[in-house]
């Protein structure tokens, strides 16, 4: 399965370098920008430039920045003419589950629906996080001296 990041600017080879630190280096991961001055057409083309170093029958999914920028317009109208999958909001931690999920075997079909149900957990209030595990904490403290 090819994987493709499309962004606004140089999100998507940010997103793409850190996964080649954090998970060592990705076959049939690319990304594409959209840079000032640059238009949808040009997006578009270098877009379609990566969908044909897929295989024939190759499975492609698509993960995007923001929804309803330009860059999830521009991969929405190639789903005129190409048969691929589209996942938009794209972070660090949903993009390392989805690299996870594809080299275990899962297809695009499972991946995106599993994607969907990890999506919530990938941005954390760490103020509440630590607060509640402050409170974990003093509970487990009140039943070690209660258990003796």
């Amino acid at each position: 399965m090819q994987i493709i990041l499309v962004s606004h600017g140089s999100f998507s080879k940010g997103l793409y370098e850190t996964m080649e630190m954090v998970l060592g280096p990705q076959k049939k991961l690319s990304y594409v920008g959209l840079y000032p001055k640059e238009g949808i057409d040009t997006l578009k083309e270098n877009i379609e430039k990566e969908f044909n170093k897929a295989e024939s029958g190759e499975e492609i999914l698509v993960l995007t920045d923001l929804f309803y920028g330009s860059p999830f317009n521009a991969v929405v109208q190639l789903m005129n003419k190409y048969d691929i999958y589209h996942l938009t909001g794209i972070n660090v931690p949903l993009l390392m589950e989805i690299l996870i999920m594809r080299n275990n075997g899962k297809n695009a079909e499972e991946i995106c629906a599993e994607a969907m149900k990890l999506a919530g957990s990938t941005v954390q209030d760490v103020r509440k996080y630590l607060e509640d595990m402050m409170e974990i904490g003093e509970e487990d403290d009140e039943e070690c001296e209660t258990s003796f």
